[in-house]
């Protein structure tokens, strides 16, 4: 069970994390086209503002990392948070598709996630920590859910700029909550070396930077598949944007319904190699299945087993990490961590600017291709640590 502090914690971490994601989830399903009908847009400049985001995202996840490590944790939160709330207001207010990219770059500045992640990690203990996590995923997919439900209807009445907006408001009472309400845990100057000396030890973990690697390819595919699928839904199935929800909310409820019991599996009946496993897998036969399948029932079958595999994944994969990483470079790690997760948001939604151009199929066979890559990455190094929770 949570103490008190740690209840009170976990809600204002939640919250700053979950407005933070609305930046990315609110704006998935509707950004491509509303990008594409900006002035001077092409298809590859459409992918690069929806990616772009994690170009910033991936450049300073590093260095917020090491620096709420030796500063403090909260300091470097409210600097992201600010950051973020500026992009925010330029995207409402941008007039061509280079604005629109510029305010995604700096919305991206906002790279609050491993200073976040590592103030629940310091405030929450290491027994209840995957629940924690999993509790920031099951909120974070119930926004998930909401957002691209939502999302298209928003759009459709109030207009994108307003979803930028809304999302702006929304982080400056995160901000402020975690600013005013939230601990700053113990600082870290003594314990915390040189940045260069700390990502040797990081880059030569073999444990961490498989983690890194999958939290990558985990959000390429993700980005790569909203940049691609609502223009096809809306192109060569007439399904109108503000309909998308239909298949969306059924989806998401689904993949977080399944997520809350295999997260007790993972934790209590030392299960994470498998529920790890089965994550990857259900990627693969998703992208597999729309391949096979085509037509509209194959991108239904491609996101439901898409969305299952992803949730599998999201709360296992940064309890590992933080159990895996040492305390003192903690930070720094999930920076890392950070890092490779924006940097594939932002390959996925560069190359997805080139599937739009080239076709569907083209995003399938090579996400299909990457997924078993990795696949036969993640057995054998499953295959070949020992964990104390399975």
């Amino acid at each position: 069970m949570f103490t008190p502090q740690e209840k009170k914690t976990l809600a204002g971490i939640t919250f700053a994390v979950v407005a933070r994601m609305l930046g990315l989830f609110l704006l998935l399903p509707v950004l491509a086209p509303y990008a594409r009908g900006l002035e001077g847009s092409t298809p590859v400049l459409t992918g690069v503002a929806v990616g772009i985001y994690g170009l910033t995202q991936a450049l300073l996840q590093i260095p917020f990392g090491y620096l709420s490590d030796r500063y403090g944790r909260k300091p470097v939160i409210t600097f992201g948070f600010l950051a973020y709330i500026i992009g925010s207001v330029l995207g409402g207010l941008a007039w061509n598709i280079w604005s629109m990219i510029l305010a995604r770059l700096i919305q991206g500045a906002g790279a609050i996630s491993s200073a976040a992640v590592s103030l629940a990690a310091d405030l929450i203990r290491e027994e209840v920590r995957t629940r924690a996590f999993a509790h920031i995923g099951a909120s974070v997919g119930m926004v998930f859910a909401l957002s691209i439900t939502v999302a298209p209807v928003i759009a459709g009445k109030l207009g994108v700029p307003f979803i930028f907006y809304l999302t702006a408001f929304l982080s400056t009472v995160a901000m402020l909550y975690i600013l005013f309400f939230i601990p700053e845990p113990k600082k870290h100057q003594e314990e915390t070396g040189p940045l260069l000396k700390g990502m040797r030890r990081i880059l030569r973990d073999r444990n961490q930077m498989m983690l890194d690697l999958s939290v990558g390819v985990l959000h390429a595919f993700l980005v790569s598949i909203f940049t691609v699928i609502p223009i096809e839904l809306i192109d060569r199935y007439r399904f109108p944007k503000p309909e998308h929800w239909k298949i969306y909310l059924p989806v998401i409820l689904l993949s977080v319904a399944i997520m809350v019991p295999s997260t007790i599996l993972a934790e209590k009946k030392g299960k994470i190699k498998g529920v790890f496993l089965t994550g990857v897998v259900l990627i693969s036969l998703g992208f597999l299945s729309h391949l096979i399948l085509g037509g509209f029932w194959g991108v239904v079958l491609l996101l439901t087993l898409y969305f299952i595999g992803f949730h599998l994944l999201e709360p296992v994969m940064p309890s590992l990490l933080t159990k895996l990483s040492p305390k003192d470079t903690r930070g720094m790690s999930v920076g890392v961590y950070n890092t490779f997760q924006f940097v594939g948001a932002f390959a996925g939604g560069a190359v997805g600017g080139l599937f739009l151009k080239l076709g569907t199929t083209y995003m399938l066979l090579t996400n299909f291709s990457l997924s078993l890559i990795w696949l036969f990455l993640v057995y054998l190094w499953l295959s070949g640590i020992r964990l104390q929770s399975g």
